[in-house]
């Protein structure tokens, strides 16, 4: 079973977070626990959500009445993590040994994303087809910004991966009003 994280302070306005005219914001500072879902709602008709993954969790941001994941355009798509992806071993080296010393190449604290309602509609995914000018669109709409704060992982064991057993966060999210669309 599956707890969904309530706990979360919502502030308003954060100079750290502005919006430039036609956009809203909002930051929220929470916690979760290894298999927790967190979710807030945003803007009426959106929810960011941390979905517990194996080794953490992933960013995610849903629209009400749909399924899609409409973050999934946050490149990059190949080669290294993508930074939805927030897992224990990121934090840690190739050998699981310590702190990540730069052995492991994934993102680390600061998680950028994007989101936009057009993914899964106008605007999709089409492998290394997919334009800039499409990553330029989601971008537009909106985005995000998850600051790791701190986190406890699971106790070293070397050639394993590291797993959260629990992380705290800030998150900054930026998006369009409905009358700038």
């Amino acid at each position: 079973m599956i707890a969904v994280a309530v706990a979360a302070l919502v502030l308003a306005q954060s100079p750290a977070c502005e919006a430039p005219h036609g956009y809203e914001s909002l930051v929220v500072a929470s916690q979760v626990r290894a298999g927790d879902l967190f979710r807030v709602s945003f803007g009426g008709r959106y929810a960011l959500r941390l979905e517990p993954i194996e080794f953490g969790w992933t960013i995610g941001v849903e629209q009400r009445g749909r399924e899609e994941n409409l973050a999934r355009l946050t490149p990059p798509w190949h080669f290294v993590p993508n930074p939805r992806s927030i897992e224990g071993w990121h934090f840690r080296n190739a050998s699981n040994t310590g702190p990540n010393d730069g052995s492991v190449n994934a993102p680390q604290e600061r998680r950028d994303f994007i989101f936009s309602p057009e993914v899964g509609l106008s605007l999709d995914y089409d492998g290394s087809g997919t334009s800039p000018a499409v990553v330029g669109d989601v971008r537009r709409f909106g985005r995000g910004v998850l600051t790791v704060t701190d986190y406890t992982l699971t106790p070293i064991a070397e050639g394993e991966r590291a797993s959260f057993e629990e992380m705290s966060f800030t998150v900054c999210l930026v998006w369009r009003t409905a009358d700038a669309m």
